[in-house]
């Protein structure tokens, strides 16, 4: 039996259209190539870089554990949909003015851009939770893939293109020009934050009952114990995200092996984008058809795979011509999330749809806690046996996928 989704076609294209210009901002800011090839421009610790991630864990975690809360008594998301749409975009724009106008000391650069940073994905991470339950809300589980396709497929493409016309220009010389790169990611921002203004969206039922915040959380986590399927995936997500730590590395592991400079960051974030376009419409397609088990069990054993890739490269005379393959593999960073995402909703109620992404959000933040500590074995002991560690971690993560139920074969939509 089909679910009633008021103006599903509606919101499906302001769905689209809000991603799609995220997408385009994105690129602007890539964790992969972007940030860690502008923080190294003022400071070479391996152990501020590692804080990055942790930083972009943090900030999508707790945010959604407390707004979870009062999202769940919410009759309307929208309007935090909305709000934190428009307050991604703050941060970039004041980087850029400080950037841009300003001649501030190396030094009190990497403060000012660690401080905006963590508001950004503090903010982000708000975002984040209003998006998965707002589409939990609006758009069937069965069309959800195919939203994934449409919207990355086209925002990746925009995106493609902005960067080869724009990021070419500010990144294609011995100067780089930052302020220009994180103006863009928040006037796109700023697009993709308007275009939410159009949700058409009816009133949820009032929930049964309201908890208080900590029995709210404390009854969270215990759906891990009671919850077979979502403790299953938890022990999944814990194995696959202790490779994230790695994502800022790459680009400092290609300059210093193989001598990868900022014109060449361009081609590696167009090369990203280009996959994660071409990959949404296949695991869109997988995820529909045969469920988001499968399209996830197949990008966590992609990703175990990367950062042998990075070292296995790094080691031919001509590795340098190849170092993009790392990023092509990079570019389903995104799929997975949104697949991740998905199946999440499909295994959860939808009353509470909140409370368990909030939880899995939190839970992807622990191998993250380890970054700064990723940074120092990294400093200590090199890259390629740390790179090494993680891919095995991953791999184990996409075997015990084989344990995990998939909704479909009992739930009928």
């Amino acid at each position: 039996m089909k679910e009633s989704r008021p103006h599903e076609k509606r919101n499906f294209i302001i769905f689209a259209v809000n991603h799609i210009f995220m997408r385009m901002g994105w690129i602007f800011k890539t964790e992969s190539v972007v940030m860690p090839g502008f923080i190294d421009i003022y400071t070479s610790s391996d152990v501020i870089r590692g804080w990055l991630p942790l930083i972009s864990r943090i900030g999508r975690s707790i945010p959604q554990l407390i707004l979870a809360h009062q999202m769940a008594k919410m009759p309307r998301k929208q309007a935090v949909f909305v709000l934190s749409g428009f307050g991604i975009m703050i941060p970039w724009l004041g980087l850029a003015l400080i950037l841009g106008l300003t001649r501030w000391s190396s030094n009190a650069i990497v403060v000012s851009f660690l401080a905006l940073y963590t508001l950004h994905w503090f903010t982000f991470g708000c975002h984040a939770l209003a998006n998965g339950t707002l589409q939990g809300k609006l758009i069937r589980a069965e069309q959800r893939g195919r939203l994934l396709a449409y919207s990355n497929i086209i925002g990746c493409t925009l995106a493609i293109g902005a960067a080869f016309y724009l990021m070419k220009r500010w990144l294609g010389n011995g100067d780089a020009n930052y302020a220009w790169i994180f103006a863009a990611t928040g006037i796109f921002f700023g697009l993709a934050a308007a275009v939410t203004l159009y949700f058409k969206e009816p009133p949820s039922p009032p929930p049964q009952q309201t908890l208080p915040l900590l029995k709210f959380v404390s009854s969270g986590f215990l759906l891990l114990r009671y919850d077979r399927d979502f403790r299953r995936l938890a022990v999944v997500m814990l194995l696959f995200f202790s490779s994230w730590p790695l994502f800022p590395h790459y680009t400092v592991f290609g300059k210093r092996t193989l001598g990868l400079g900022s014109t060449q960051f361009v081609t590696l974030v167009i090369v990203q984008n280009t996959v994660s376009a071409l990959s949404a419409g296949i695991m869109g397609a997988i995820a529909d058809k045969r469920g988001n088990r499968v399209a996830m069990r197949m990008l966590i054993f992609i990703t175990a795979c990367v950062p042998l890739l990075a070292v296995g490269i790094s080691r031919m005379p001509t590795g340098g011509r190849f170092y993009w393959l790392v990023y092509a593999l990079l570019g389903l960073t995104p799929v997975s999330n949104r697949i991740i995402m998905n199946y999440t909703l499909e295994i959860s109620p939808e009353e509470k749809h909140p409370q368990y992404l909030g939880v899995m959000s939190l839970l992807q933040a622990v191998p993250l806690l380890g970054s700064p500590a990723l940074g120092m074995l990294i400093e200590n002991f090199g890259f390629e046996p740390v790179f090494i560690g993680c891919a095995v971690l991953v791999f184990l993560g996409g075997v015990l996928t084989f344990r995990l139920a998939e909704p479909r074969l009992t739930k009928a939509f």
